[in-house]
């Protein structure tokens, strides 16, 4: 991103955009039987750190990943001693992990190009929770440039040669009641065992 997107960012963020959403993932919380035991965890793209919060309270040591310092001091705020490290970069740079995670979190931010790298970053049995905007021809929230959107069987193609958990593609009710299209997934990377 160029310095004029990380300053569109911080804009909304600081003008209150999405003050509402301090609940984790719904898609998150539905995969919370599926997630590992506590380990360290990455939240890629993570804005005010709804999803690293909710990984925190739950274990996890978390990387949360964000271009906007206003996101990132919002969450920093919020997390009251949790063990959050909160990193600011620019993930349209890359991505190039200093260690592997057990889990990785990537929710409605599409780069499509650094899940190998994501892959490559988890450990034996970790696991990587997507979610991400579904192209469609309906009347949905999200992106309207197609560029942050993905097709059908994108993500499951990305994972090829993981253990796919769950995988899903369509409408959604979001919490606060629009629709939107999205693609889901979990996948597991094998252990040398499997």
């Amino acid at each position: 991103m160029s310095e004029a997107d990380r300053d569109r960012w911080d804009a909304r963020y600081a003008d209150g955009a999405y003050e509402s959403r301090r609940h984790p993932s719904t898609f998150l919380i539905q995969c919370a039987d599926l997630l590992p035991k506590g380990g360290q965890a990455l939240d890629l793209a993570c804005g005010a750190g709804r999803n690293a919060l909710f990984l925190a309270h739950r274990g996890f040591t978390v990387d949360a990943v964000d271009i906007s310092r206003v996101a990132l001091a919002r969450g920093r705020a919020d997390a009251k001693g949790l063990p959050i490290r909160w990193i600011e970069y620019d993930l349209d740079d890359g991505f190039e992990a200093a260690h592997r995670y057990d889990l990785i979190v990537n929710i409605r931010y599409v780069n499509l190009p650094i899940v190998p790298a994501l892959i490559g970053s988890l450990r034996p049995g970790g696991v990587l929770i997507m979610e991400q905007h579904l192209e469609s021809d309906d009347d949905v929230i999200g992106p309207k440039n197609p560029a942050y959107r993905v097709a059908r069987g994108a993500l499951a193609r990305l994972v090829g040669g993981m253990i796919v958990e769950r995988i899903e593609e369509g409408l959604v009710e979001d919490p606060d009641g629009r629709c939107a299209a999205l693609a889901r997934l979990v996948a597991r990377k094998r252990s040398a065992a499997s």
